[in-house]
């Protein structure tokens, strides 16, 4: 017995015993919380972690990424001089074109040659050390291979779920089924639309062209991409499960539909409408970018006596706007405005408008629809186009309302405001004025706002604001009672450098957004014992968090036109580097070891000029340091992920019917 305690011990992986999470959790959703508590080993570890491959980066594997810093190192010595272009346009198709080899200086060359030759030394192919136990790795096998159960998304990013795939398929003809937004087709009329899609989209590209509509680039880009996407030109359905939502009367968990658009057949004419449309949307009075712009326009607020906070929510706003009413008051807005929005030629962007928001063909499963109604959902205008219809409303009734509001304002689908009626009115006059307001924010075209109470205090995106007795409001972080934290644990094979970046991004986002000190305090704390109960250690956490919090403090007493200036010259900084581009892997070589490789072979040989001093065509190389640029190998949330619910074994969907 004791040889086997020895012996078993022995084999277990360290980290089991030093850095394994404390808490781990996923939510089982299954009618009878059927899956096995044990699978918390696997989803508790979280969708972002990743597994050790099984073998490092071999040097045939990293040839492709040679030959693109070789092109791109060849780039910067025959273009030295020229301006640096660190700003490309929105939309380009990357080109493969490169100097020719005898343009590049023989030294160059020579250098170039002896650090490939380095590297492939050093990139040899290793057997991975496993951050997984041995019953973590079958158990993740089995979980993705069950066939009654699936791991799915949650809404609001609050872990993994569990549910049978049986309930996945009925919740999604819930959505599909509603024929009030969707129509069923089959394969073959599926194929007849996207082929009429796709001439519709190469007649307007020609005719955009034709037009002096499209610059090179933007030409080259839509006729690339529509043609790359035609080879599967869907978009995909698929859902979130919203559980932090009350379930329905039948213990269900509501569902958020999603359509993954990336590779559709629209997607590059959405990315060109999108770009058309976002000055138009940023001109709305109520828009704000994101909660640190918000929480710049609260700072200033300072609210006389009596006022209230409330908050409206769209209910389902994209599926709920109405395509007809929202083409026609866009479309006469681009029209009437191109004069102050010179940058789109009005009956172009419309055309192009129609195109994206009336075909939207979506795969789920063996079945195919045709949204008819509401904002296509997943094209890349669609915050835009929601964002404009609803402000276009708001143009009418706003200024009506302002006495009786002293802010309002709207991110997408979600309005924070002030009220605050005139003086003199009665309680009756009050409350019919807040009854008869909200019937004018109902009243467009039958998209629907939830209203909360008026208080001193509210809930906005991720934020808790109260009104103090000095008028101005206080901002507290809020945080969704249904969040599992599951942060990314220590033996995590994720590239170095992401753990930094995530304490560094959530430590700032605390201080700019809690309007308190105590409060930046406490949450910096819960901040810190949360990666604590992941596994991570109290020694290596507290430098970086010191690091972290000074970045922070020196960020918030830093102006904003200062801030501009650091980002441009990091902006010109990075176009003076090169990128090795490498799969993180830990038993590849580490990053010092390959950093001394450039230094040793191209920034700085024994007894040559150091690479930024060589000189070409009379000017000096622009090239001042390497960035390793890692990135990731499959994580938790890739493998068990299905943007194509197809390629999981189930029950066909007409079992559910």
């Amino acid at each position: 017995m004791f040889q086997n305690a020895k012996r078993i011990i022995g084999d277990t992986i360290t980290w089991y015993y030093f850095a394994s999470p404390k808490n781990v959790a996923f939510h089982d959703l299954t009618k009878s919380k059927a899956v096995p508590q044990i699978a918390k080993h696997v989803l508790g570890l979280s969708r972002k972690f990743i597994p050790v491959r099984h073998h490092s980066v071999s040097a045939d594997e990293m040839n492709p990424a040679l030959e693109n810093y070789e092109r791109d190192c060849h780039l910067k010595v025959y273009f030295a001089g020229s301006p640096l272009d660190h700003k490309p346009p929105p939309l380009y198709v990357k080109s493969t074109w490169r100097p020719p080899y005898e343009s590049i200086p023989l030294e160059i060359q020579n250098r170039l040659s002896r650090f490939f030759q380095k590297i492939n030394k050093m990139f040899t192919r290793r057997k991975g050390t496993s951050n997984l136990l041995p019953f973590q790795a079958k158990l993740i096998q089995w979980l993705k291979r069950h066939k009654k159960w699936m791991i799915a998304n949650t809404d609001k990013n609050l872990g993994p779920c569990a549910i049978e795939i049986a309930q996945y398929l009925k919740d999604a003809h819930i959505h599909l089924d509603n024929r009030d937004i969707y129509e069923i087709i089959s394969e073959a009329e599926a194929q007849t639309a996207i082929k009429k899609i796709e001439d519709e989209i190469s007649c307007w590209i020609s005719t955009a062209r034709r037009n002096h509509v499209l610059d090179d680039h933007e030409y080259a880009y839509l006729r690339h991409h529509t043609r790359v996407n035609s080879k599967d030109p869907y978009s995909y359905f698929y859902l979130m499960y919203k559980v932090h939502k009350k379930r329905r009367s039948n213990g269900e968990t509501p569902t958020r539909p999603v359509c993954s658009d990336v590779a559709s057949v629209t997607n590059p004419i959405g990315k060109w409408v999108d770009i058309m449309l976002q000055p138009i949307a940023q001109s709305m009075e109520t828009y704000f970018k994101d909660s640190f712009s918000f929480k710049e326009i609260v700072d200033n607020l300072v609210l006389p006596p009596g006022s209230r906070l409330f908050t409206a929510d769209a209910v389902s706003m994209y599926t709920n706007i109405n395509t007809d009413a929202a083409m026609a008051v866009i479309s006469a807005f681009i029209v009437d405005q191109q004069d102050n929005f010179p940058h789109y030629h009005a009956a172009t962007l419309i055309k192009a408008l129609e195109i994206v928001m009336r075909n939207n063909i979506v795969k789920f499963n063996d079945k195919y629809a045709r949204q008819i109604s509401g904002t296509a959902m997943g094209k890349p205008p669609a915050p835009c186009w929601a964002n404009i219809f609803e402000g276009l409303h708001e143009k009418d009734f706003l200024p009506k309302w302002r006495p009786f509001l002293p802010s309002y304002k709207r991110f997408i689908d979600d309005v924070h405001a002030v009220w605050l009626p005139p003086a003199g009115m009665t309680h009756e006059e009050r409350e019919a004025s807040w009854i008869d307001f909200k019937a004018e924010v109902n009243s467009n075209h039958g998209l629907e706002w939830e209203f909360s109470e008026r208080s001193l205090s509210v809930t906005f995106l991720d934020l808790t604001i109260e009104i103090k007795s000095s008028g101005k409001l206080k901002t507290t972080l809020y945080e969704k009672p249904m969040a599992l934290y599951l942060f990314i644990p220590p033996h995590s094979a994720h590239p170095p450098g992401v753990l930094m970046s995530h304490i560094n991004g959530n430590i700032l986002r605390i201080f700019r957004l809690n309007s308190d000190e105590r409060e930046m305090t406490d949450d910096v704390l819960t901040f810190f014992r949360r990666f604590i109960q992941r596994g991570h250690s109290s020694e290596m956490l507290k430098p970086i968090f010191d690091k972290a919090i000074a970045n922070a403090r020196k960020f918030m007493a830093t102006s904003q036109q200062k801030r501009n200036e650091i980002k441009a010259r990091q902006m010109e900084n990075a176009c003076r580097r090169l990128y090795l581009h490498v799969e993180f892997h830990p038993q590849n070589p580490t990053s010092s070891e390959i950093q001394q490789a450039f230094h040793e072979c191209m920034l700085q040989p024994p007894r040559k000029e150091r690479l930024n001093e060589i000189e070409v065509f009379g000017e000096k190389v622009p090239i001042d340091s390497m960035i390793i640029a890692y990135h990731r190998a499959k994580n938790l949330g890739d493998i068990f992920s299905y943007r194509d619910i197809s390629r999981k074994t189930r029950p066909p969907t007409n079992a559910q019917h």
